[in-house]
């Protein structure tokens, strides 16, 4: 069986589908591609967004559809048998997809865009040389439709920051509450792992499989951000899953 795996490598959904491929230990091929050059892709393809998964049963056009598509094939792999156990991991999947994911992204992006080379250092990866020999030039146009298209603002930047902070202290408080090593039972399902893999673009978790700046390359403000999340419990729990359960691409 053979997968090919549409991303743009650096979004933190596409490394949730990323994570759970490898995990389950699926081959496929990653065909990466730049921020807003990945649509044309993706529409050819079936799709819309990534990450896209081309699979012998058709496109699967969403991280959790990708995660419940390698559960179907490796029960218990990333969702708890029991009914009562796998619903809680599906909630706060579900959760996690919406009110982490957008918000985490949004931020991240508010504090890189102005900053053309670093970003540019962090988005070329994984992506095809004519692209990222296209993006250089057209810089002030890409970051111009992201920022409209994502809704970078100030003030929408700020409500980011706090819905990403609500969401980190809902996390330390659950893990903190029972002593548990993990949100879900005591495994790790796909509730740990999407949370981690959507933190990851703050965290900067050396596991990853993008090379993220080193910290002194980092803007301030973002850097900031970084040490206020990775000093709380999610935060800690983020990195330890990176460390034990991110399988090397």
């Amino acid at each position: 069986m053979t997968l090919t795996l549409i991303t743009i490598p650096i979004s933190h959904f596409c490394e949730k589908a990323r994570w759970a491929l490898d995990l389950a230990g699926l081959p496929f091929v990653e065909d990466g591609h730049l921020p807003i050059f990945h649509s044309v892709h993706t529409r050819r393809r079936g799709g819309r967004s990534t990450p896209l998964l081309l699979t012998p049963d058709g496109p699967i056009r969403d991280s959790t559809d990708i995660l419940l598509w390698i559960d179907a094939r490796h029960p218990g792999l990333l969702y708890p048998t029991d009914p009562t156990l796998r619903q809680e991991a599906l909630a706060l999947e579900d959760r996690f997809d919406l009110e982490l994911g957008p918000h985490l992204r949004r931020l991240g992006y508010f504090h890189l865009l102005p900053h053309k080379r670093l970003s540019l250092s962090i988005i070329a990866q994984r992506a095809p040389r004519w692209e990222v020999a296209a993006v250089g030039p057209m810089f002030p146009l890409v970051r111009a439709i992201m920022m409209r298209g994502l809704k970078i603002t100030p003030a929408g930047a700020a409500r980011s920051t706090e819905k990403v902070r609500k969401v980190f202290a809902d996390v330390s408080a659950l893990l903190t509450s029972s002593d548990r090593r993990y949100l879900v039972g005591n495994t790790f399902t796909a509730a740990d792992l999407t949370f981690a893999a959507l933190a990851a673009p703050l965290l900067f978790p050396p596991e990853h499989p993008i090379r993220w700046p080193a910290a002194s390359e980092r803007p301030a403000p973002l850097a900031a951000i970084t040490d206020e999340l990775l000093a709380t419990p999610a935060g800690q729990f983020a990195q330890r899953l990176y460390r034990e359960h991110r399988p090397r691409t």
